[in-house]
């Protein structure tokens, strides 16, 4: 086993690292689309949402009794949004995308140090794990479908902010508009969707690393009794080499069986 693998086999497995970070930053932040308020050109309000959490805000007053607002990622409260089939659906496919890429991606860089990982089975694990990360792709793209469903069309949390803001707010208008327009979390998800289709097309086109074969050298070995004029008997060893032989092709994992050398006593 080996751990130094050719720069361009790491590629597959650096671009999948890159994806999974992405992904899971657009999946879990509380900031995929979000709601600016209008009528306020001095320092307006932005409402943002998640797939899974919500940025809620909140007010404190120091001690010189200037009032701050405070931001922190919460998940959605019961019966205070209606979770229609594509929020779900985006919900579902945010879930996948994050296991199938990053167990496919944990297996990729654990390929590394693995001698069985070359020649042609080498290959064929590469491209199962292009497919998997084309099915990545896919399914990262389908976590879009959060800018059509309730969220950004329907989202009753945005009302509810608005009427707690408004309260506890002096320079606020309360208004927002009906749709929103995306944020951090979604423009990540559309980098994580490139960096997929990288890593899908890396994994198709690089060559996994060739190892050498695994030899077994013979020996032969003969033995001459030659009888002194004492009448001792002198036993001498003559060692010749063969050729290494292949037991096991560099191009696969096959077991092997190590064999003692080959003697032969004449």
């Amino acid at each position: 086993m080996g751990c130094k693998p050719p720069p361009s086999f790491m590629l597959p497995g650096v671009l999948a690292i890159i994806a999974s970070i992405l992904c899971l930053f657009g999946g879990t932040w509380c900031k995929f689309i979000s709601f600016t308020e209008v009528n306020n050109s001095t320092d307006p309000v932005t409402l943002s949402y998640g797939i899974w959490n919500y940025l809620g805000y909140s007010t404190r007053n120091t001690i010189s009794g200037e009032q701050v607002m405070m931001e922190s990622c919460n998940y959605y409260p019961d019966n205070s949004v209606i979770i229609d089939t594509k929020w779900r659906s985006a919900r579902a496919f945010s879930a996948l995308t994050i296991i199938i890429g990053g167990l496919v991606t944990f297996w990729l860089v654990l390929s590394w140090c693995m001698r069985g990982f070359s020649g042609d089975r080498g290959k064929s694990l590469l491209r199962c794990a292009g497919m998997m990360y084309m099915l990545c792709c896919l399914f990262q793209g389908l976590t879009l479908l959060l800018m059509t469903s309730n969220a950004c069309y329907n989202n009753g949390m945005v009302e509810l902010s608005a009427t707690a803001l408004q309260n506890s707010l002096i320079n606020f208008s309360g208004e927002f508009p009906t749709t929103c327009t995306m944020a951090g979390g979604g423009k990540a998800t559309i980098a994580a969707v490139v960096m997929w289709f990288l890593a899908a097309l890396a994994s198709l086109k690089v060559e996994p690393p060739q190892r050498d074969p695994i030899t077994v050298e013979t020996h032969d070995i003969t033995y001459t009794k030659n009888q002194q004029a004492d009448g001792t008997q002198v036993v001498t060893e003559t060692v010749v080499k063969g050729t290494p032989v292949p037991v096991a092709a560099a191009n696969n994992n096959e077991t092997v069986e190590e064999g003692a050398a080959a003697d032969q006593a004449v």
